[in-house]
């Protein structure tokens, strides 16, 4: 009996103190219980060997001790779809910021250095992800121990379950949409710094004056547009909501579309030693450009517009 008090002991010391005593009276009962089946067949007592066979059977003391531990998980089942869906956010986000910060290293590069700036640019999306994401498990992990509850997960309504037939982006469609929303403002307040073209050392492009004019029309649209994305992946049932916030970024765009088309210009060329001539021919090519991508980007959300009203008109007389 001396190898079971040693294998309960061992038991004893990985299981919660206020427990300890009532589970290893349990698991006591049960061992001589199974001891007694076995000698009863056998017609005589178990040897050390027999019973250390016995205790093998029964399990390793740190798994059977793991039963009656509260906490077997690092992050609980009702935890993990919504840190998923977290760590998905974060990852996009992280991805954009990324991204758009090597793009601008290499706009303002030359092309001896583009292997380079990939090469860093890989590492530091991979080094960004993994610190980001140790930080939303550390997070959860703390959660868990901490028995939060999801209150989506207890509150949450089937009657606002999307519809069957509504076409509803996938999770990592969604994900991608709000984490790029975000980067746009982050970008555009100032947090992440994207340089403007500069060629090499004969001319630089700024941006037009247009631009410091509309920053806070610009602004409160993208934030409209991120509350956009936000309610199709999070409520889809909010559609009247949903469609007032896709009529208000339509329109509000192509009105910002047309002060930017009326501006003229959306950069300005300043040469740092580039011909005049030059530089007045690659104005007025830069400005032909943006102007026709312009017209093109407000027949696009032109229809975008007239689809969001008239499925609000739809909605409202329905």
């Amino acid at each position: 009996m001396e190898l079971i008090d040693r294998y309960l002991h061992a038991i004893r010391r990985n299981l919660p103190e206020a427990k300890a005593e009532d589970i290893v009276a349990e698991l006591r009962d049960e061992l001589m219980s199974r001891v007694e089946d076995r000698e009863e067949g056998m017609g005589r007592a178990l040897d050390k060997a027999e019973t250390g066979a016995l205790l093998r059977d029964f399990g390793h003391p740190l798994v059977v001790a793991a039963r009656f531990r509260t906490h077997q998980y690092l992050i609980g089942p009702g935890l993990f779809p919504f840190y998923l869906s977290v760590m998905r956010i974060v990852g996009m986000i992280v991805v954009a910021i990324v991204l758009a910060i090597s793009i601008g290293k290499a706009v303002m590069s030359g092309e001896g250095d583009m292997l380079r700036i990939w090469v860093d640019s890989m590492s530091g999306i991979f080094e960004a992800v993994l610190v980001n994401a140790a930080i939303v498990t550390i997070v959860f992990a703390v959660l868990e121990r901490a028995n939060f509850k999801p209150g989506d997960t207890l509150e949450w309504k089937p009657d606002e379950l999307p519809d069957v037939l509504d076409k509803q982006p996938g999770p990592w469609a969604s994900a991608a949409e709000v984490a790029l929303s975000i980067a746009f403002i982050l970008w555009w307040t100032g947090v992440i710094a994207v340089p403007w073209v500069r060629g090499d050392a004969d001319f630089h492009l700024q941006p037009s004056p247009i631009f410091t004019e509309l920053f806070v029309p610009i602004l409160i649209l993208a934030s409209v547009r991120l509350v956009h994305n936000l309610i199709q992946w999070l409520r889809p049932r909010w559609k009247t909501v949903m469609g007032l916030t896709n009529a208000v970024t339509a329109l509000g765009g192509l009105a910002i579309l047309m002060l930017i088309y009326q501006s003229g210009q959306l950069v300005t060329v300043v040469s740092t030693g580039m011909a005049a001539e030059q530089t007045l021919k690659l104005q007025e090519s830069l400005d032909l450009s943006f102007r026709i991508a312009v017209i093109v980007i407000a027949v696009v959300w032109s229809f975008q517009a007239l689809g969001a009203v008239w499925k609000l008109v739809r909605r409202r007389n329905g």
